[in-house]
Order: structure tokens, then sequence, then C-alpha cells
């Protein structure tokens, strides 16, 4: 936003260079990006932010600022200044009589503000005003256009003007003019389907119900906030004005400006939000204006629709919690001088002191906002560094946290990728799975259908990673940390997914069931099992896995998770190339389980000697009843029994039996082994076997 350097050196006196300004303001307040030589002035490129947009877009509030950041504190100076002061206005002809103002929606328009002007000569602007505005990167139009830039370019609000003759009046109009005055309409509201507006820059834009427009009686006179109209803009032979100041919804503004493509200085501004008071204001500082430039009268009075006022807030403020925050014990007297300088009002209060700041501040809401107006206006190279203070005491101990990360090292050390899962799903991601919507929480404004949803189980969205990450790798191994959301209910997961291009589902299985072992028995859980007997599985809401190759992950009586084979159904429904093998573990159940002491034992010096056995055993046979039974019968030596393969041929399943095959490491802590005390072993575990009713393979 380029901003004339003499006119800000008019309105403060100012008596250093122009690059001294430019480092004043860019230290102090907004960021000087440029400065370009114009005639005999000088354009600034300021950057203004955003959220000072209402207050600091006009020369008027650049200069609020540079006075408050000098310790002059001084009035604006006259020269150079439109003043309200000088405006004249007609002795007994009043706006009022031939300008009426409606508004159809408060939301859209909160405020309009007109003025009417009779007896103008348009021409050209005189040489000042056509430098100012070429200065500031606006091109001279004639002595009323450029008025009106020129006052927005000071005020900061964007103002608009009509030629009074070319609005047209419907039958009501007519009729009120025949008992009087002619009395015409100017109406707010939003564009109505099908119609069209000829623009002031030659184009026609085609409108829509969410454009606003200014209208008369019968058609629209210019797109609200951004473009006027050609039918209703000045003219040579223009005599009678309306001069609108308003201020319209930014929402409206910025969207029209979009949908039109269509970016003026005004729309600008409009849709960063302006201050609702200061539409009177600048009416007649533009008023004033024309008429030293353009000659003419000003109708007494203005017609002034305020449907929605804009109060004043009041913020509570602290001078101690001020020092506290910024960090420096600065004196009361600077924050009052402070405060007052950029317009607040201070009132002391029981607790401190009550701040008004003026509703042009828009961006002053809080008493941290307060604060930060402090620190900048004492000047951040003025505060003291001083050291951190830290707290050298040990942290409380998290545990959850810490087996998280431990987790994270098993689960990478066993050949496995964290996957981050996305927490929304879709309707058709639950059914796909089998999973009812009933219980899933769902958003008020989701972005599409697939996000419509909070995840109730996270290990689909691990297995969907697994079936689309199959297609460029020949294993697939993941795991992941995530949340499952359902109506009343949050907890963590453990999600772990397999796949095997070309596999036939078991090595998957295993895997999983491998890695979850790994991880049990590194947290120092040795009385973990696995239940087969799930009576809910393949239904309802464990449709996900499929009946005979799934069971709960225990540790005694506890049920920490589920692991198991992807329904088939699932995979046909999901498009799964292969076998898909799943496991979650309930974290928040699992870790206040995990014992915080651990035993350590050294690595074993003596070699460790590894014997397999196959068993056949009735189909509903636990796998953990008979490792028990094996390590009962093993003893101490026995130190692993781990299951390799579960096989069921068709005769096994005619006759309801089932086969284990488990490697039996055994090993001494002292002395390596000989085979006849393995020998011995194993007849001792054979026998136990047997004595359950199991046969040897």
């Amino acid at each position: 936003m380029k901003f004339s350097y003499n006119w800000l050196q008019e309105l403060t006196g100012w008596r250093g260079t122009p690059e001294k300004l430019a480092d004043f303001l860019t230290r102090g307040v907004f960021e000087v990006e440029s400065i370009a030589k114009v005639g005999r002035d000088w354009a600034l490129d300021t950057k203004i932010l955003p959220n000072r947009v209402a207050d600091a877009s006009g020369h008027a509030g650049l200069v609020r600022e540079i006075l408050a950041l000098s310790t002059k504190g001084k009035a604006l100076k006259a020269r150079g200044r439109i003043k309200s002061g000088q405006l004249r206005e007609h002795t007994k002809k009043k706006a009022a009589s031939v300008l009426t103002v409606r508004i159809e929606n408060a939301d859209d328009c909160p405020r309009y503000t007109a003025r009417v002007l009779e007896g103008v000569k348009i021409g050209p602007s005189p040489e000042w005003l056509r430098e100012r505005l070429e200065t500031c990167g606006l091109q001279s139009i004639n002595n009323v256009v450029d008025a009106a830039n020129y006052a927005m370019l000071e005020t900061g609000q964007p103002m608009h003007i009509f030629d009074y003759e070319a609005l047209k009046t419907g039958k009501e109009s007519a009729r009120a003019s025949k008992k009087g005055a002619e009395k015409k309409s100017i109406i707010v509201r939003r564009a109505r389907a099908g119609e069209k507006l000829a623009a002031l820059d030659g184009q026609t834009y085609a409108l829509s119900p969410d454009i606003l427009v200014i209208a008369d009686d019968m058609e629209p006179l210019a797109i609200a906030g951004i473009k006027g109209g050609q039918y209703s803009g000045v003219h040579d032979g223009t005599t009678m004005l309306i001069l609108e100041s308003a201020n319209f919804d930014p929402v409206i503004i910025h969207r029209a400006s979009r949908s039109l493509r269509l970016r003026t200085d005004a729309s600008y501004r409009f849709e960063h939000g302006l201050d609702r008071n200061q539409t009177v204001e600048a009416a007649d500082a533009l008023a004033s204006l024309i008429g030293r430039v353009a000659g003419g009268t000003v109708l007494s009075g203005v017609v002034d629709v305020y449907p929605v006022k804009a109060r004043p807030r009041t913020i509570l403020f602290r001078p101690e919690q001020a020092s506290a925050v910024i960090g420096a014990a600065l004196p009361e007297v600077f924050y009052k001088k402070a405060l007052t300088g950029i317009g607040c009002a201070v009132k002391e209060a029981a607790k401190g002191w009550m701040v008004t700041p003026p509703t042009v501040r828009r961006d002053l809401g809080i008493e941290e906002d307060l604060i930060e107006e402090a620190a900048r206006l004492y000047g951040y190279e003025n505060i003291a560094a001083v050291r951190p203070v830290l707290n050298i005491a040990a942290p409380q101990p998290n545990d959850a946290l810490a087996y998280e990360e431990t987790a994270r090292d098993i689960f990478v050390s066993a050949g496995f990728t964290e996957h981050e899962a996305y927490e929304f799903t879709g309707e058709k991601e639950l059914t796909d799975f089998g999973l009812d919507i009933k219980d899933a929480v769902a958003l008020e404004n989701p972005t599409s259908p697939e996000t419509a949803y909070l995840l109730t189980r996270p290990v689909i969205k691990y297995v969907l990673a697994a079936r689309d990450n199959l297609k460029n790798f020949d294993t697939v191994r993941l795991f992941g940390f995530a949340k499952s959301f359902t109506l009343g209910n949050e907890r963590t997961h453990i999600a772990l997914a397999v796949a095997l291009n070309g596999g036939d589902g078991k090595d998957a299985f295993y895997q999983a069931k491998g890695a979850v072992d790994h991880l049990l028995e590194a947290l120092g859980i040795s009385d973990h099992w696995y239940d087969d007997a799930v009576a809910d599985a393949g239904r309802g809401a464990d449709a996900i896995f499929h009946p005979q190759r799934v069971a709960d992950i225990k540790i005694g009586d506890t049920r920490i998770g589920r692991i198991g084979e992807i329904h088939p159904a699932v995979g046909e429904r999901i498009k799964a190339r292969e076998r898909i093998a799943a496991a979650e573990v309930f974290y928040d159940v699992l870790w206040p389980l995990v014992e915080r002491e651990a035993e350590f034992r050294p690595v074993g010096k003596c070699p460790a000697i590894v014997r397999d056995l196959a068993l056949v055993v009735p189909e509903r046979t636990r796998m953990a009843d008979v490792v028990n039974a094996m390590e009962g019968a093993g003893g101490p030596l026995l130190i692993d029994t781990d299951l390799f393969d579960e096989f069921q041929d068709e005769t096994m399943r005619a006759t309801d039996e089932k086969s284990f095959a488990f490697h039996c490491a055994f090993q001494s802590p002292e002395r390596t082994l000989t085979d006849g005390e393995i020998d011995r072993l194993m007849v001792a575990i054979t026998a136990a076997c047997e004595e359950n009713g199991w046969t040897i393979r």
C-alpha cells in the first residue's frame, strides 16, 4: 500500500529524510518495502498488516502511528488535512428531502451514510491533487472522482459518488415526487438472478444473489464495495451528487470479489473489515473537499441508516501483569501515555485500569493485545535480554509416553514401518469393513463424505494402507498409534497390518503375532496368551476378522486387543489382492499392566539348541494350553517355545483336529547342553503332551 512522504510530512512535521521515516516505520509498526521517487514526492510502499487495515490504510491512520511512536504526541496539523469543520451546508434544503436509503438486510450492510451536493462543476483536478494520487498509484479522472479517492487515501474509508439525476424512480417514488420535491431512493440489497451491471471499467458483470448491490427503484447502480456502474457514474454534465460512505459485511465483499474476479482498492479495504463509526466523518471530509475543488452546495444533514451499531469494548488492563509479560518493569505513566496515544480511554479501576480502545482499532480485543501495543511503543530493542529461568527439577515420569517410545523402537527393530492414520472416515469405508455407523461421531460440517465421521477402528486405515503399498512392495509391515472415537468414548490403539505378495496369509499372521509377542516380552509381560475362542468374531462390530482365524490377546484374564486375518468378504469389498493380517492393542489398557521394574540377564555364553515338535490336537484346543504344558515339562532349560506353523488338511477337518508346530529352544547359562540331555527333556515334553490326549506327528 503506497503512502505519500510529503503528505505524511505535512501532517506530522517530520523533519527527517524519506529513508529515515521508512526506517522509523519499519522498526515501530509496519515494514516499508520500498521507496520510489515520484515527481516532487516519494512513495513509501508500506506493508499494512491485515488486522490493521481498518485503522491504518489511510494517511491519517499512519500519522497516528508516527505520533504515537514519537515523544511529541501533538495533534495533526491543519495544513494538507481535510477538515470537516470547513463544511458549508445549505441553510434550508435538506438531504433527506431529496433522498431515501433502505437496507434490506442489516447483516449485509450495518451502516449506510449519504450526503447530497448540488451545483458542482466537473473538470480537471488541481495539480496538487493529481500529484498526490499519482504518488499513491492512482490515476486522475476528474475533480470529483479524484476527491473521493483522495478522501479514501486519507481516512481509509472507501467512498463512491453517484449522479443524482441518473437514478430512476419507481411508482412509489414518482407519487411522492408529485406531492413535493423530487425524491429518489438508494436501496442496498442482494442482486437478483439474471441481473447484470455495465461497470465503470467497461466490463459487464453477471450478478447473482450472493452479490450485494447498490440499486435505485429499477436496477443496480453499483456492486457494493467493489465497482460502480456506468449509467450512474459522474460525467461532464453532472451537477448533483450523492456521496456514499458505507460499511459492508467483509465476507460478502470478499466472496463477490473472488467470484467476479474483480479486486479494487475499495474491495481490499472492505473485505478486511472497517469501522462503522467513521462513515459520517469520512462523508463530511469528502463533501468539504468537493466543495473546495468543484464548487457546489452541500445539502444540510446526512441520510444515515445505522441499524447495527458498533459499541466500543472495555478491557481490564493490569500494569503489573503487563510488566510480567513484557519482561521489563515499565512505569505506569508510560502505559497510560502509550494507551492514550493510540486513542484509548483509560479509567482507574479496583484491579487495574479499564481501557476502552476506539472502535477503529478492531485488533484490540483482549488484555494481551494492549500489552503487545505497549511493548511495541516502548520499543522491543529497549527491553533488556534476560536469561530464562529454568526449572532443573526432574520432571514427573510419563509412563504412557515412555512405553510408547519403547514400543516404536521394538516394532522398527522387527522390520515394521510407522504409519500415521487419518482420524476421519466415511460411511462407505465403515460399511466396507462391516462396521456400523450408529456408534460413530459425526462431524457437523465435514469437508467431504469421506471425512464425515471420526475414526472408530484405526486398524482399518492400516489395512487399507497395507493393501495400497502392496502394489509397490512384496512385503508390507505397518504399525502406528492412533485414537478411536465412539459416542462417549475415546481410546488409544496400537495397530498393525501385515501383507505379503504371493502368500497364503499364514506368514502374514505369524509375523503380526511375532511382533505382538516381541512387544509384550520386551515390556516384561510374560503371562500373555491368545484366546481363539472368540464368539463375536465375523459378525457385528468384529465383522472385520475371519471367524476361524482370530484370537483375543490377553494378559491373565484381561483382554488387551485382538489379532487375526481380515475377513474374506472385507478383502473382496476393499479389493485386496492378498490376504492381510492385522492386530489392534488397546494401549490405554496395556501400559498400566506393564511392570516398571525389569530383570536384566546377561546374554548366554553357551549356545542354544533348537528342536522341533509337531502335535495333532482337537480343533478347539488353545495354543496357550499346549505351550504351558510343554514349558512345565521342559523346566528352566526350555527358554523359548515358538509356534511357527498351524496346519489343517481335509482329513483333520473331518475329525475336528488341527496341527501345531513349535520351535523348542534349550539353553543353560553355565554349560553347553549335550544331545542326551536334550533327548531326555524332549521325552518329558512328549509325555506331557500325550497325557493331555495330543498326538505327536
